[in-house]
């Protein structure tokens, strides 16, 4: 269910990290994300989107009870030069946080991100190679392919780099219109395919080649 392999996030921060500089300001929109596979809910996305910041929780129906919360700071060029990601397992319902067993904090400039990753000695800084504005990927996250679609549409361009939070890679994502109110947004062998509107957010989808289906609740 993903074109990456399926691995950690990148470095588990241990220490409180330096938060996103998100303003407050209105909610220009809001939602909920159900994502399933041959019928079984196998994630639940909530987010708010703002004109300069996208915060969400994906919590996943996996056995370790695992949700990420991710805080990004968003650019005018739709690219998120900055984006934390807080993991935690043993979710109970909603009514206790869990454990928290990892954070990660990703800063995108030009062609590379730097990765703060905080040991027993200290904060370090790892700098990874991506490409230029690229976009952050997290497994079934669809508010962040949302915001790949709105790169896309931005910038008039058909193909954004992503860089996965799971292992490093990056990836070159082709977007080409299904018609009226829809496009397919491919990243290597895998395709999706999603229903937009004219504020370019993404209203649902699926994955053909997976069997998985993606509906959005709700939207401001």
């Amino acid at each position: 269910m993903t074109p990456f392999p399926r691995l950690r996030l990148l470095f588990g921060l241990s220490a409180t990290v330096v938060p996103v500089p998100l303003v407050a300001q209105s909610v220009a929109d809001s939602g909920v994300f159900i994502v399933r596979r041959a019928g079984d809910t196998v994630a639940v996305e909530r987010f708010v989107r703002t004109d300069s910041s996208l915060t969400g929780t994906l919590d996943l129906r996996n056995p370790r009870r695992t949700s990420e919360s991710y805080r990004a700071a968003v650019a005018p060029d739709a690219t998120l030069p900055l984006i934390e990601v807080t993991v935690r397992e043993d979710q109970d319902g909603g009514r206790v946080k869990g454990k928290i067993v990892q954070r990660t904090r990703v800063i995108f400039k030009d062609d590379s991100v730097a990765v703060d990753d905080m040991t027993k000695s200290g904060l370090e800084t790892r700098i990874i190679p991506t490409g230029r504005g690229a976009v952050p990927y997290l497994n079934l996250s669809f508010a962040l392919l949302e915001q790949a679609v709105r790169r896309s549409k931005a910038e008039g361009i058909s193909e954004i780099p992503f860089f996965n939070l799971g292992g490093g890679q990056t990836a070159a994502a082709r977007v080409a219109s299904l018609g009226r109110d829809s496009l397919s947004l491919a990243i290597g062998a895998v395709e999706f395919h999603l229903r937009v509107d004219s504020s370019d957010r993404v209203l649902g989808g699926r994955i053909p080649a997976q069997d998985v289906v993606v509906d959005r609740i709700g939207g401001s």
